[in-house]
């Protein structure tokens, strides 16, 4: 399910619609949906950034660790734990004194990498274009056009 680029235009070369309508038949926005439960998941940063790191290949903790820059060992270890729990990754201990521990992917974790890299790929191709409605949106600010809570 790779798409093609088209570098200088950047469009993907697979209609998203199908999957949209699909989308549009599920209950997705309710909390009890099993669609909604797997996003929660699957969609955070640091789930997206170890499914990257574990493409290159089986890495143990100390690895993932030092090349995810910003992650605490609480946050990493929770993932970790997370994502062998919804079969996404693998945790293999090897019996050395100390124990060797290494994760990789499993096949159906192998499956999200296209998905995942779709959205790594949009993220970084439109750095700029975010900072910079970033950047006008902070500079006009404008209230009055909210819903105030009373």
């Amino acid at each position: 399910m790779t798409p093609n680029l088209d570098a200088n235009n950047f469009q993907l070369s697979y209609p998203p619609q199908p999957a949209l309508e699909r989308i549009a038949k599920m209950n997705i926005f309710d909390t009890s949906c099993a669609g909604h439960q797997m996003l929660e998941h699957i969609a955070n940063k640091w789930t997206m950034l170890i499914i990257y790191a574990l493409t290159q290949g089986k890495k143990r903790y100390s690895e993932l660790k030092q090349q995810i820059v910003g992650v605490s060992p609480k946050m990493l270890i929770q993932n970790l734990r997370n994502l062998e729990r919804c079969g996404l990754i693998k945790r293999e201990v090897y019996p050395t004194i100390p124990p060797r521990v290494e994760y990789s992917l499993t096949p159906l974790g192998i499956s999200l990498v296209d998905p995942l890299a779709i959205l790594g790929e949009w993220a970084y191709r439109h750095i700029q274009d975010v900072k910079t409605a970033m950047e006008d949106y902070n500079s006009n600010p404008n209230t009055n056009d909210y819903w105030q809570p009373k």
